[in-house]
């Protein structure tokens, strides 16, 4: 594994095949408030390179990512997702949403939630989404149609999920739940079936697989992972 930060990381997007963008959290002195550094890293050679603020939101956000950013505060802490026909859907860890319009112009918002709990996090597949209810120990997919629930695994009484953290889908349609602590759980995209994945010595927040490589948030810092060596 490779580190690439120490900071406290708050958003983590995909930038192409070989390369995500980095949110990092960088504490103002003497005060309460954060600056967010946007950087790309680059699987390839390990490298970190200085991204500016409007490239990040471009790929967040789409073309109207000036009219989003500027409606939603808090914008790094969002989850969000370019719908199939153009609408931006947002959640926060709260499970406050908003669909905006291709033009940016917010049309709905709103809670998810499951059974009065918060259900966040945010992970496109095609034409669906999924989403997280760590009180519920479960995971969502729900109909980017409707936005109504099409699929529901774990449950609170089960262990398949248990305080689940993030969600992520990669391009082979496979989902991976952070869950339990120091493990990452695998949903088959095509049986529904889970199985361990991969297990930490210590707390992990966020996983994120590539194609060749992977990026996992742990307590001690983030870092790169060659999926060939896991």
């Amino acid at each position: 594994m490779v580190k690439l930060s120490s900071k406290e990381i708050v958003d983590i997007l995909k930038y192409d095949t070989d390369k995500a963008i980095l949110v990092e959290k960088n504490p103002i002195p003497a005060t309460a408030k954060f600056k967010a550094e946007y950087s790309v890293v680059d699987f390839r050679d390990k490298s970190k390179a200085v991204l500016t603020k409007n490239a990040y939101l471009l790929k967040k956000f789409g073309p109207a990512f000036q009219q989003i950013s500027e409606t939603i505060p808090n914008f790094v802490q969002c989850d969000a997702a370019i719908l199939y026909d153009k609408r931006i859907l947002t959640i926060y860890p709260n499970g406050e949403a908003g669909i905006f319009d291709r033009d940016g112009d917010l049309f709905w918002s709103g809670y998810f939630k499951y059974h009065d709990e918060a259900v966040c996090g945010l992970a496109l597949e095609g034409k669906y989404f999924w989403c997280i209810c760590p009180a519920e120990n479960c995971a969502i997919r729900y109909s980017c149609q409707n936005m109504q629930i099409d699929l529901r695994i774990g449950g609170k009484g089960a262990k398949t999920f248990e305080n689940p953290t993030h969600i992520s889908v990669d391009d082979g349609g496979e989902i991976y739940v952070c869950s339990g602590g120091n493990k990452v759980r695998k949903i088959s995209g095509e049986t529904f079936l889970v199985s361990d994945y991969l297990a930490f010595d210590e707390r992990i927040f966020r996983f994120y697989k590539y194609e060749g490589y992977s990026i996992a948030v742990l307590e001690s810092g983030t870092y790169l992972i060659d999926n060939n060596e896991k």
